[in-house]
């Protein structure tokens, strides 16, 4: 299969979705099969130069993405694999990997720089390949080596810092990284791409230079170099120096306003709740004067230190700060603070994105404003052109840009209120659409084609999601969404069909809003989402993916009621599948049980069928529950998760058997009631366990009437924790605990 990857790497990114499928299930069993293998053939293919590019770059996106994972446990599996392969198979691809350093094709000398700092990652802090920096330093200290070899080599020491601590290098090899990398960084000796690459791997590389900064002749040596740097005539390297990303046009430069409020951006996030009194004061004496560039300073001083204070801290602040924007905003130039906003988003790409920030914020401090006359009502269709035009600019995906300016549109359209603003966003929906459909329509040659793509198409859908619940609130505005149902429906299916990860999960949240919105209608869908459903359901490695996708489930059942009969089947028989598996990340497991519970009530006496393989699964948890240790505070929380969820199938059972056939339940009241005791008893429990212990206990009395009395007559503690609820200061607790109470009144009160 070795001599097969190349094509199956090109197939891979092909735009014909069968032949994609069948390459990806291929490679996928070549994996499975003999890793080691598969390893070692990556590595030969993004080495030979003979290869193409295309499949050179993906084969060293897979190697990568082999070796590191966003998921801590999927990490430390990924990493447990790679140490079990044998050392001279692992030597092999390492070498391999260091001489694509000098590969004449920079995407394969950038994407082996990043493989060598995720093997160093696991590597080093073993020592298990102590000889990598010195191998390193070689390209960097012998004269005849070639500068895109160098480049590549530095930008591997950059990474390398930027993955390991500095506690995994003796202070001889951190002098000798410094050097080269300062070295480097000189005008004189190196070409611009080398000298680029060797700032960039000094930001990273300053972690392990504390020693370094201690004696006065090197900082001032390593600082001198710096400063020069910040002057040099290539606009990249200067952006560098100064840790800021500057787009250079005729006029965007680095200035005075840009470097303060990096600088403060900086403090904040280092100093963090402390920022905050030291720089509200400033905001509140200049967001309301006259003169706009003291204004212009606030906002973006506000902005600025969004990131680094805790909410706790921020939130009163920020609303005293908001108090003065919205006051500035009554006055006759109340168009100029706006005005500044939205001119100051046109900035570079950080400048713009604290600029989302503070609109942002301004658009929470509107959401209570009562049920008419918002005062941001008049800027919002000016707002939300700006934020679209910024989410389309050229170097928005440079940064966070394009992210924090959809983010920021959400929220806007979450805020506003709907009874002034519907027309708005109601002519934002179709806008949002087109965009939409033409990412669909893009041209993907590469992987990273693919990746932009599935970024830009996870962002419109989060984008509908928003519109989708804001119009659906109201039977007036829920029209619109019942109309453009089928055309939304018929995006996110091909948004599903381009196969992307994290499309799946912003496109799951999104068709779940629909459900909720179309409600029986969403029936048409199903045969066609249905397979997607599949998918999601039994997409271990992103457990998030998973995750929503049962709490789809629970969307489409409350939706279709008895309509989702057909599926259920599937649904069932994949819900116990992912509850079994100890692939699955634990946190999917909960929503699991409270998904029996939406299935039951939704099919009513057709959940019979499930129940010999449901029951057993709820007490198998809620025996776990009462093993679980309470001294970790994780695990606590993980705890409350998992007891709501399994109270909350219970509840649903009953209900959904209460009409039909609810005798089913009573072999299962006692262990029922003796879960519920145990978590009465449990005094970690969290408000949202106590509601759903209450809830059952009303549930089961409510459907089994007279048949319980005498489990009830003798439990001591019903009483206690009914009188526990009934003395909260939680009014739906209360009222939940005084519907229990009744329903257990008429069990005795009905049998005599």
């Amino acid at each position: 299969m070795a001599l097969e990857i190349t094509q199956f790497l090109l197939s891979a990114q092909s735009a014909d979705a069968k032949v994609r499928t069948e390459a990806e299930g291929n490679l996928r069993q070549f994996q499975e099969q003999n890793l080691p293998s598969f390893f070692l053939s990556l590595s030969v293919e993004l080495s030979n130069n003979d290869k193409p590019l295309e499949s050179r770059r993906l084969a060293g996106i897979v190697l990568k993405n082999s070796l590191d994972a966003k998921d801590a446990a999927r990490k430390e599996h990924l990493v447990q694999q790679w140490v079990a392969i044998d050392i001279s198979i692992k030597s092999k691809i390492k070498e391999l990997l260091l001489s694509t350093l000098g590969s004449s094709a920079s995407e394969a000398r950038h994407t082996s720089a990043q493989v060598i700092a995720k093997i160093a990652s696991i590597e080093i802090p073993r020592k298990e390949w102590p000889e990598l920096i010195g191998l390193l330093l070689v390209n960097m200290t012998q004269q005849d080596r070639p500068a895109s070899l160098k480049q590549a080599t530095l930008e591997t020491l950059g990474y390398v810092c930027e993955e390991i601590s500095h506690q995994d290098l003796v202070q001889d090899e951190v002098n000798s990284v410094l050097t080269a990398v300062v070295q480097g960084m000189n005008v004189t000796e190196h070409s611009p791409e080398v000298r680029l690459a060797a700032t960039k791997a000094l930001y990273n590389a300053l972690d392990f230079a504390q020693s370094n900064f201690e004696n006065e002749m090197e900082r001032n040596y390593i600082m001198k170099v710096v400063c020069e740097t910040t002057v040099a005539k290539e606009a990249d390297i200067r952006q560098v120096a100064f840790e800021k990303r500057i787009k250079t046009k005729d006029d965007t430069t680095w200035n005075v306003s840009m470097a303060g409020g990096t600088c403060l951006g900086l403090v904040a996030r280092t100093v963090g709740d402390a920022i905050v009194p030291l720089v509200m004061p400033f905001v509140e004496a200049n967001i309301s004067k006259t003169d706009w560039r003291s204004r212009e300073a606030a906002t973006y001083a506000f902005g600025s230190i969004l990131e680094g204070p805790s909410v706790e801290k921020l939130a009163p602040m920020v609303n005293g700060g908001l108090d003065f924007l919205l006051n500035a905003m009554k006055d006759e130039n109340s168009h100029r603070i706006v005005g500044v906003l939205l001119e100051s988003i046109k900035d570079a790409p950080h400048v713009a994105e604290k600029v989302c920030g503070a609109i942002y914020y301004l658009a929470q401090g509107y959401e209570d404003a009562g049920p008419s006359s918002s005062l941001l009502t008049p800027y919002l269709p000016d707002i939300i052109t700006c934020l679209i035009a910024t989410a389309d600019r050229m170097d928005g995906g440079d940064s966070k840009l394009r992210s924090s300016a959809y983010e920021t549109l959400n929220e806007v359209v979450r805020c506003s209120n709907l009874a002034e603003t519907s027309y708005i966003i109601t002519q934002l929906l179709p806008v949002i659409m087109n965009k939409l459909g033409q990412t669909v329509e893009l041209q993907i040659l590469s992987s990273d084609d693919r990746e932009k793509q599935g970024d830009l198409q996870a962002l419109l859908c989060g984008v509908l999601q928003v519109i989708i619940q804001k119009l659906s609130s109201t039977d007036e505005t829920k029209a619109v969404i019942l109309q453009a149902a089928d055309q939304i429906m018929v995006l996110f299916l091909k948004v599903f069909a381009c196969r992307s990860s994290t499309v799946h999960e912003e496109a799951m949240l999104a068709i779940g809003a629909l459900a909720y919105a179309t409600g029986p209608e969403f029936g048409k869908y199903m045969s066609e989402f249905y397979k997607y459903l599949e998918m999601g359901l039994q997409n271990f490695e992103e457990y998030q993916v998973c995750s929503i996708s049962v709490g789809v489930v629970g969307d489409t059942c409350r939706a279709l009621d008895e309509k989702i009969l057909p599926y259920c089947d599937g649904i069932m028989t994949l819900l116990l599948k992912d509850l079994s598996s100890s692939e699955l990340h634990r946190s999917v497991k909960p929503p699991i049980f409270s998904c029996f519970g939406d299935v039951a009530l939704a099919i009513g006496e057709h959940f019979e069928k499930y129940l010999p393989y449901a029951i057993p699964m709820m007490q198998g948890a809620a025996e776990i529950c009462a093993r679980m240790d309470n001294s970790d505070e994780e695990m606590v929380e993980y705890g409350n998760q998992l007891r709501r969820s399994i109270l909350e199938a219970y509840s649903g059972i009953l209900q959904g058997f209460k009409n039909s056939k609810p005798d089913l339940m009573l072999p299962h009241a006692a262990h029922l009631l003796q879960f519920v005791e145990l978590v009465f008893r449990d005094t970690q429990r969290d408000d949202s366990v106590t509601k759903a212990a209450v809830a059952v206990l009303g549930d089961l009395a409510d459907a089994l009437g007279s048949n319980v009395k005498a489990l009830l007559k003798d439990l001591v503690f019903c009483s206690e924790f009914l009188a526990e609820c009934l003395r909260s200061d939680d009014e739906q607790l209360k009222e939940t605990a005084t519907w229990t109470q009744g329903m257990i009144g008429h069990v005795f009160a009905a049998s005599g």
